[in-house]
């Protein structure tokens, strides 16, 4: 899913989140996140970051998780949400810090038009 929020930092727009469900018959578990891809002029950079981590708790040959991201969705007020269907939650992750005033009346210019 490609980041078009306006709540997060503005270096996160046009970026890919990812869900990595994770896996469940590899001999070392993977995944069990959701990265960050950023992209510049339309292109991947090349790697990702970890956004959201914590749902696998242990396990080096078999994975203990309390939770599996299946998907993701922006909210109208540019919110992240997580779905995740083993513990059967969807999660809202808000960005709490501050954006750049210039930027967002640009984007209430924007959305006006």
């Amino acid at each position: 899913m490609f980041y078009d929020g306006a709540q997060f930092p503005a270096e996160y727009e046009g970026n890919a989140l990812v869900a990595l469900k994770g896996s469940w018959n590899r001999t070392e578990p993977t995944g069990y996140k959701v990265v960050r891809v950023p992209f510049k002029d339309g292109r991947p950079e090349g790697y990702y970051e970890n956004f959201v981590t914590g749902f696998w708790v242990s396990g080096e040959r078999r994975a203990e998780v309390w939770g599996r991201p299946a998907a993701l969705a922006v909210t109208r007020d540019g919110a992240l949400l997580v779905a995740d269907d083993t513990g059967g939650t969807i999660w809202r992750i808000a960005y709490t810090g501050q954006r750049d005033a210039a930027q967002k009346d640009e984007r209430k210019k924007d959305e006006h038009k």
